[in-house]
């Protein structure tokens, strides 16, 4: 019945910034999450799992970058690069984006999504 909720809620989610979207943009999100610091080793296992997943089975998903505060270590930033606005979504309603949202959702303190734009991007890899 969870999923069956969150499902919901993340399709209302989509529908409230899909017009503000160019479809052949790539998508760029950060997600600011507090989690409850004794839950810090089970939350990070269960995000890296997420992670890894949506990397081998979503085309559409490209990078994902997560820090935590040194001083604040239950304080993350996570940086997620998708091909497309649609990519994002088809992501949001997968299987395993839906069991993350399940297994951490009494780990999350507090979670804010912002919307962002990839003004550049280098590294020792490109």
């Amino acid at each position: 019945m969870k999923e069956y909720y969150l499902l919901i809620l993340v399709t209302i989610l989509s529908i409230t910034s899909f017009y503000s979207q160019d479809s052949n943009d790539l998508f760029v999100r950060l997600v600011k999450i507090e989690i409850f610091p004794t839950a810090l080793s089970e939350y990070t296992a269960i995000l890296n799992e997420q992670m890894n997943t949506a990397i081998l089975l979503e085309s559409g998903v490209l990078e994902y970058r997560v820090v935590n505060e040194k001083d604040n270590p239950h304080l993350f930033t996570l940086i997620e690069t998708y091909r497309d606005y649609a990519s994002y979504l088809s992501h949001i309603k997968t299987s395993h984006f839906l069991k993350y949202k399940v297994r951490s959702e009494n780990m999350v303190k507090s979670l804010e999504l912002i919307d962002a734009n990839l003004i550049g991007k280098t590294s020792k890899n490109n």
